[in-house]
């Protein structure tokens, strides 16, 4: 894993969560101390403790990276499928023969000299608590997550509704090209607040859309930026957040039909060098972004693709959108957007393209 993805992932802990694997990393360490002091205690009886120690060092500092080696190094000096099997080859036959193996040749060049079984032993051991902290993951993982989620459910399950903290702002409404009318919508969040989970209704169930695509609304910060089409099923959320370190929620519902429809606009979409600038926010997951590649060919790439910077809960196209390698791809010649107003007929696309030079843009 990336450094820079794990520790993504370690800043997004809830405070239980970051709690719980504390607990467990702490009880690792204290099986893998328990460990050493009785292997410690064992061979100082023999006094054969620093044999132990220089072969536990040796281990640490010399085989472990010589047994990495012999698995990666001739796993990358092959390519296609044939690395595979000689990555497995090398993990299965050749890494378990140099890790022993290297552990019985320097035991028995120790003095006091270590036999064959006290070796072995150390070997075991040894790789059992370099592989401890995955087991420990693996094992844990399961447990944390219940944990987590046993105690999300009795505080949602007994948060009770307050109002509702976001101001509302007036429904806008488009018209747009082969779709139709599709219309914004806005909710601002006041100074400090904090939302810490979205429920969607299905049916008499309230889910959470943490691992959902959104493509009726978006969240920027705190913000909430909704824009549909005519026809597509309003969804119907409810918000969780603290108040008076209490969790609250309140319920909300988009309705085109406060839209005024003499204001209704033509949905147009300017084009700038290094990005976009629509309208209204509008989500990444129903966005695709078109570039000129090769001999003037159009090609779209998904906007629900992550930017450096960029991150899952912040999934707004905002007025000012930049790319960041926008000089490599080329000015932005087309958007791309898919509305959904029939879920029985297949998903309506829409193509707005870049104007030609010199008409403005």
């Amino acid at each position: 894993m990336e450094t820079d993805k794990f520790l993504m992932l370690v800043s997004n802990l809830s405070g239980f969560e970051a709690w719980a694997w504390g607990l467990v990393g702490g009880v690792l360490l204290l099986v893998i101390g328990a460990i050493l002091w009785r292997e410690r205690r064992h061979f100082g009886r023999q006094g054969k403790a620093g044999s132990w120690l220089s072969l536990r060092l040796l281990a640490l500092f010399l085989l472990l990276p010589l047994t990495v080696g012999v698995v990666l190094i001739p796993a990358r000096m092959v390519s296609g499928m044939e690395a595979l099997a000689v990555f497995y080859a090398a993990l299965l036959v050749v890494a378990p023969l140099v890790w022993f193996a290297g552990h019985v040749f320097a035991g028995h060049r120790l003095r006091p000299a270590l036999s064959t079984g006290e070796s072995l032993y150390l070997g075991a051991s040894g790789l059992f608590i370099l592989l401890s902290p995955a087991m420990a993951m693996t094992l844990g993982q399961s447990a944390v997550f219940q944990a987590r989620h046993s105690l999300t459910a009795n505080a949602v399950k007994g948060a009770s509704a307050a109002a509702m903290p976001y101001s509302i702002g007036p429904v806008q409404r488009f018209e747009l090209s082969a779709v139709g009318p599709v219309f914004a919508q806005s909710l601002t969040a006041p100074a400090g607040f904090v939302l810490e989970r979205i429920d969607r209704r299905y049916g008499d169930a309230w889910l959470d859309t943490r691992s959902t695509t959104r493509t009726l609304y978006c969240r920027n910060a705190q913000d909430l930026h909704f824009f549909w089409s005519a026809g597509e099923a309003l969804p119907e959320l409810r918000f969780y957040w603290r108040q008076n370190d209490r969790l609250v929620h309140a319920d909300f519902v988009p309705a085109n039909a406060s839209a005024d429809v003499a204001a209704t606009r033509e949905f147009r979409i300017a084009f700038r060098p290094d990005g976009i600038d629509p309208p209204v926010p509008i989500p990444r997951e129903r966005t695709a972004i078109g570039y000129f590649v090769g001999q003037e060919q159009l090609v779209y790439a998904s906007a629900g693709a992550l930017q450096p910077g960029e991150s899952f809960d912040d999934d707004c196209i905002m007025p000012g959108y930049r790319r960041v390698a926008w000089e490599r791809e080329g000015p932005p010649q087309a958007v791309a957007l898919m509305f959904r107003p029939d879920v029985q007929a297949p998903a309506l696309r829409v193509e707005i393209r870049r104007p030609p030079a010199g008409d403005g843009q």
